[in-house]
């Protein structure tokens, strides 16, 4: 009874700490590479793996770890991340008395006090400061800043808790690269350099699409601080005019400000640009890959939709690949992800593709490294053929 009553009094304790953290996913500083599949949309409403978009991970994760509120610091390109995040309650963050998810609109007029001159900016230092009366209004002492392009799975508290105890100004969530990660990754990142206690003492600039051959600690763009020095370094910042990432400004200040680095381990994937977008989503349906990417999904939410049932013509062949419900499928299909509602018809072949919601590819059509986007029709007969490091990409709606 005695060990019962303290882990009680533990969980309540860890609970009572994370409502005391406000989640905010940052947009404003993702790289916008995605081609066509990033033109009307943000990079967190990009659909990945059959039935999920790119932010549902973070908002996940912060759900789970007992973040009860959550902002999006959100870009100019965000309508369709704001219909399918909604109120939040699919995540579980709409409870009336926790804050919910709320957008921060994006900013991207700066008028210059000194020439009164007008410049446009896509860094984030700008927007959080337009944002500065919401977050000093706000009562949850620290804050927790996770992106939507790197896809990981983490248990938020245990970061916090490890925040509290180091000591450290900020805390920085970070993956060791294994030797089969070293191969497989392909993204920008920084590569982080701490000493023993993990104490970041530099941070550099990287880039993987080829092995790596030295050990490597990757930011995956996640961090805790208190909502005080955030409020702090935005004011600093923007008087100096020198940064315009919120990032720039800790790297540039790791002799005075301690960072501490946090480890993750599992599966982590880096999405900015077409090519890591790509190989990601294949990977998916290497046994590996996929064994790693579904250890513990049923702790990733989405946007529920009224499921329909796939059907399969009796000359229809299916290898090796993942075919969402309220699919029809009558050709051939290889080593490629379907999502709901997608059509192949008869004699038509896909390979090593991706091919997104409501798509219909007609009779005799050759597919082989392709990325569809959203209810893009393939005409009868067509053939489009792409490369693994540089995918074919048809653009939303589009008739080819």
């Amino acid at each position: 009874m005695l060990t019962m009553q303290v882990l009680l009094k533990q969980d309540s304790k860890e609970e009572c700490m994370m409502k005391n953290v406000l989640g905010m996913i940052n947009l404003m500083n993702e790289q916008d590479d995605l081609s066509t599949l990033t033109r009307n949309r943000c990079v967190a409403a990009v659909p990945f793996a059959g039935r999920y978009r790119l932010v549902d991970f973070a908002l996940s994760n912060m759900s789970n770890s007992g973040i009860q509120k959550v902002v999006v610091l959100a870009n100019s390109k965000a309508d369709s991340l704001l219909e399918h995040v909604g109120d939040g309650h699919h995540w579980g963050l709409d409870a009336p008395d926790a804050g919910g998810v709320s957008i921060l609109p994006p900013f991207s007029l700066w008028i210059d006090p000194a020439s009164d001159t007008r410049t446009f900016d896509h860094g984030d230092l700008l927007h959080l400061y337009s944002h500065l009366d919401y977050l000093k209004s706000c009562t949850e002492t620290y804050i927790l800043l996770a992106p939507s392009r790197v896809i990981y799975r983490s248990n938020f508290e245990n970061m916090v808790d490890y925040h509290l105890s180091s000591g450290a100004e900020i805390t920085v969530l970070f993956k060791h690269l294994t030797e089969i990660d070293r191969h497989a990754h392909i993204g920008r990142a920084y590569n982080l350099e701490m000493n023993d206690q993990g104490r970041v003492i530099s941070a550099s600039p990287t880039y993987h699409a080829l092995p790596s051959l030295t050990p490597q600690n990757i930011d995956l763009d996640t961090m805790v601080m208190e909502r005080k020095l955030l409020i702090d370094l935005i004011e600093k910042s923007l008087k100096r005019g020198s940064e315009i990432y919120l990032k720039e400004v800790i790297w540039a200040h790791l002799a005075d400000i301690h960072v501490q680095g946090y480890a993750n381990h599992g599966y982590m994937a880096i999405m900015d640009s077409i090519d890591s977008y790509y190989v990601h989503s294949m990977d998916l349906l290497q046994p590996q890959g996929w064994k790693q990417f579904m250890i513990n999904q049923e702790f990733v939410y989405t946007r529920k939709e009224e499921e329909q049932a796939t059907a399969c013509n009796h000359d229809a062949l299916i290898r090796n690949s993942f075919v969402a419900h309220g699919c029809r499928i009558e050709g051939y299909v290889e080593n490629s992800i379907l999502f709901p509602g997608v059509t192949v018809s008869k004699g038509a072949s896909v390979k090593n593709s991706v091919i997104m919601h409501d798509c219909a590819i007609e009779a005799s059509v050759y597919l082989d490294r392709v990325i569809l986007d959203k209810q893009v029709v393939v005409e009868q007969g067509a053939v489009l053929c792409g490369q693994y490091a540089h995918p074919f990409v048809a653009e939303k709606s589009g008739v080819i």
